[in-house]
């Protein structure tokens, strides 16, 4: 689709491409960009979600407008993230031109669960009604001012805006990725607020493992946007993430674990498998009794403390229970093994 872009940027070398939500705007990455700017070229595009041009909203729509947005940037790959609405887009974007995508940051993202909000909404959101709205997206809700409950009433004070929210919400509830993601090749990394209100936590750890060699990072006393309550937390880790993918040279983490591996370890961590039918395999099924045990050593926990304060600890995907392993060890287990999920709070 044709639109005119409008990005926001920092920094020189490679290029991460990170996706605003739903009700989010590209300003809502400042403090990101600032934290990343030494490590990365790092931008944030305005989608176009109240073009007018969007006559019938999608998230291939979208899709589709990121490779625009790196084509008329000549961008040949990225990586690419995004928060709500804006990780379902990232997805979708490494589902659909898996050329153009070298790696995906996912935080609160939509594409598994999304709450009905789309019945019920006023023709003129009052200022009281979308308070309300925006206190349940934040652990803490001071961060939800006057001045920015009066821009996001300005911005919906038309009914063709609001359509167009409404539109875009419904069309992420129709395209669900779960029979999907299992094929996504591009290594992952999954942050997710621990207090999440939107997309609760089990979503996070669905995402999780549902994707093969993803690593969740779960930031305590955080709701659905990370990047505007811990945003240099949230930076801490994506740079400490990508200076580790770049020493693996670029290669997708845990791609040679076998898809019954990464089957049972989604069995293993939620209690269902991946999808019913064709893809998953019944649980007595012999290949997944004898192979179970190394499943779990892939679940491997890890415990360690960044510079900036963050710290952080992996679950086993079976007991939730966490163990220590030392700091050294982190970049290797990262490397070889599969699902790996990590537990950070910031001080």
């Amino acid at each position: 689709m044709k639109s005119q872009h409008r990005w926001l940027e920092r920094g020189q070398g490679e290029p991460v491409v990170l996706l605003h939500g739903l009700m989010g705007q590209m300003h809502h990455w400042d403090d990101v960009l600032d934290e990343l700017g030494g490590a990365c070229r790092a931008m944030a595009p305005t989608l176009p979600i109240f073009d007018p041009g969007c006559l019938e909203p999608s998230i291939d729509l979208l899709a589709r407008w990121v490779v625009d947005f790196l084509d008329a940037l000549e961008i040949p790959r990225a990586v690419i993230g995004g928060n709500s609405l804006g990780g379902h887009v990232a997805l979708a974007t490494a589902l659909a031109f898996p050329e153009r995508v070298r790696a995906v940051i996912l935080t609160g993202s939509s594409g598994l669960f999304e709450r009905s909000f789309t019945r019920g909404v006023p023709h003129r959101p009052t200022a009281d009604y979308l308070r309300e709205k925006m206190e349940e997206v934040f652990f803490d809700r001071t961060l939800v001012t006057p001045e920015w409950v009066e821009s996001v009433r300005c911005t919906l004070i038309e009914r063709a805006s609001v359509r167009r929210v409404l539109g875009f919400a419904r069309a992420a509830k129709r395209d669900n990725l779960e029979a999907r993601l299992v094929d996504l090749a591009a290594p992952t990394l999954i942050v997710w607020g621990a207090e999440d209100r939107i997309t609760p936590l089990d979503v996070g750890r669905r995402f999780h493992a549902l994707i093969p060699g993803s690593r969740l990072v779960i930031l305590a006393g955080c709701g659905h946007a990370p990047i505007l309550e811990h945003p240099r937390a949230f930076a801490g880790i994506v740079r400490r993430w990508l200076a580790a993918e770049r020493l693996q040279g670029g290669a997708t983490v845990g791609a040679g674990v076998p898809r019954w591996s990464r089957e049972l370890a989604a069995f293993c961590s939620t209690g269902s498998p991946i999808v019913a039918g064709a893809h998953s395999k019944p649980w007595r099924d012999g290949p997944w009794r004898r192979r179970g045990r190394r499943c779990w050593t892939w679940c491997a926990a890890l415990r360690e403390r960044g510079s900036d304060g963050v710290t952080i600890s992996q679950e086993s995907a079976r007991s939730r229970t966490t163990r220590p392993v030392s700091a050294s060890a982190s970049i290797s287990t990262f490397a070889r093994c599969g699902p790996v999920s990590s537990r950070a709070s910031a001080t």
